[in-house]
C-alpha cells in the first residue's frame, strides 16, 4: 500500500519523536536534529534530586537536551531539586506545575521563554533565578508560589503575562526592568506582602487587576509612559497612601483605586478625560481632589463613600456627573458645579 505525502510526513514525525528512557529520565527524540525533549515518566512520578544532562548517548548517537516538555514534571510532589543545563532553550506549559516540594530553581541564560503555568502551585519555592535571555514570562508562570519572597526579572524580559505572579503572598520585592512593555492582567494579584514597586518608563499600560489586593503596597511610581490604568488595577490596595497619575494617562478604569482606604492624596494628570465607575470609591481617607479641566466625564460611584472628602474642585469641561458619583461623601460641605455640566445623575450627592 502506498502512503500519501501527508502520510509519509506523519510517519516520519512518529519516527523522529520516539519516546525513550535514558538514565532515569524519559525523552522524546528528534533524530533529524539530534535533539531531545524531557517528558513525563511512564507509570509514576519523578522524585528526589533530578539532574537534566546537557546531552546523552543513545544507540551510538549523541542527543542534545534542548527543552523541557509540557507537563514533564507536573504534580511530582516528591521532586526536591532540579538542575537545568544551559542547552535548554524553553520550559514548556505546566512543566513543574504543582511540584510542592521544589524549593529553588536556577533558569539558565540559554532559556528564552517560560511557558504558561510552568511553575504554578510550587508553594515551597523560595528562590528563583531567571536567566538573562528570557523574553516572555507566560501567564500564571509562578501562580500561587506562596513561598517566593523576592525575584529579579532580567533586562531581556519584554512581557509579564496575565497572573504571572498571582497569589504570591510571600513576595516582598520585585524589580521590573526597562525592557518590559506590558504587565498583564492579574500579574501581581493578591501579592499581599509587596510593599513597593517601581514601574519602568517602558510600560505603556497597567492592565486589569494587575495589582489588585496588594494590601501591603504603600507606594508606587507610575511613569510618564503609561497612557491607561485598567479597571481594578489597584483595587483594595488598602496600604497605599498617595498616588500621582502623570499627564500621559488619558483614562482611569472602573474601580482602579476602589477601597484604597489609606489613600490621603491623589494627583490627577492633565490629560485624563474620564474617571470611570467606582474609580476612587470608598477611599475614605481622601480629603481633597482636584479634577482637571481635561476631564469630561465622572462615572457612577466614582468617589462614593469618600467620607473624609472635604474639598473638591470640578474642572471646567466636565459634562456628566454620573449616578451616585459623590454618594455618602459626608464630609463634603460645599461644591461648585461648572457651567459645562449638562447632566447630574440620580443620587450624585446623596
Amino acid at each position: 500500500m502506498m502512503l500519501s505525502k501527508i502520510g509519509l510526513q506523519a510517519f516520519a514525525d512518529f519516527i523522529n519523536l520516539s519516546k525513550v528512557q535514558v538514565g532515569g529520565l524519559y525523552y522524546y527524540l528528534d533524530v533529524s536534529k539530534m535533539e531531545a525533549r524531557v517528558t513525563s515518566k511512564t507509570g509514576k512520578n519523578y522524585s528526589g534530586n533530578i539532574i537534566i544532562p546537557y546531552s546523552f548517548d543513545y544507540n551510538s548517537q549523541s542527543y542534545k537536551v534542548t527543552s523541557i516538555g509540557e507537563e514533564a514534571f507536573m504534580s511530582c510532589s516528591g521532586l526536591t531539586s532540579i538542575t537545568i543545563p544551559d542547552s535548554v532553550s524553553s520550559i514548556g506549559r505546566s512543566a513543574f506545575n504543582n511540584c510542592t516540594a521544589l524549593t529553588s530553581v536556577n533558569i539558565p541564560d540559554s532559556v528564552t521563554g517560560i511557558c504558561h503555568c510552568a511553575f504554578e502551585n510550587c508553594s515551597g519555592l523560595t528562590s528563583v533565578t531567571i536567566g538573562n535571555s528570557v523574553k516572555i514570562i507566560g501567564y500564571s508562570a509562578f501562580y500561587n508560589c506562596s513561598g517566593l519572597t523576592s525575584i529579579t526579572i532580567p533586562d531581556s524580559v519584554t512581557s509579564i503575562g496575565s497572573s504571572a505572579f498571582n497569589n504570591c503572598t510571600g513576595l516582598t520585592s520585585i524589580t521590573i526592568p526597562d525592557s518590559v512593555t506590558s504587565i498583564g492582567s492579574y500579574a501581581f494579584y493578591n501579592c499581599t506582602a509587596l510593599t513597593s514597586i517601581t514601574i519602568p518608563d517602558s510600560v505603556t499600560g497597567i492592565c486589569y487587576c494587575a495589582f489588585e489586593n496588594c494590601s501591603g503596597l504603600t507606594s508606587i511610581t507610575i511613569p510618564d509612559s503609561v497612557t491607561s490604568i485598567g479597571g481594578h488595577a489597584f483595587y483594595n490596595c488598602s496600604g497605599l497612601t498617595s498616588i500621582t497619575i502623570p499627564d500621559s494617562v488619558t483614562s482611569i478604569g472602573s474601580y482602579a483605586f476602589y477601597n484604597c482606604t489609606s489613600l490621603t492624596t491623589v494627583t490627577i494628570g492633565n490629560s485624563v478625560t474620564s474617571i470611570e465607575t467606582g474609580a476612587f470609591g470608598e477611599c475614605s481617607a481622601l480629603t481633597s481632589v482636584n479634577i482637571p479641566d481635561s476631564v469630561t466625564f465622572i462615572g457612577t460611584d466614582a468617589f462614593s463613600y469618600c467620607s473624609g472628602l472635604t474639598s473638591i474642585t470640578i474642572g471646567n469641561n466636565v459634562k456628566i456627573i454620573g449616578y451616585s458619583a459623590f454618594r455618602y461623601c459626608s464630609g463634603l460641605t460645599s461644591v461648585t458645579i461648572p457651567d459645562s455640566v449638562k447632566s447630574i445623575g440620580d443620587g450624585a450627592f446623596n
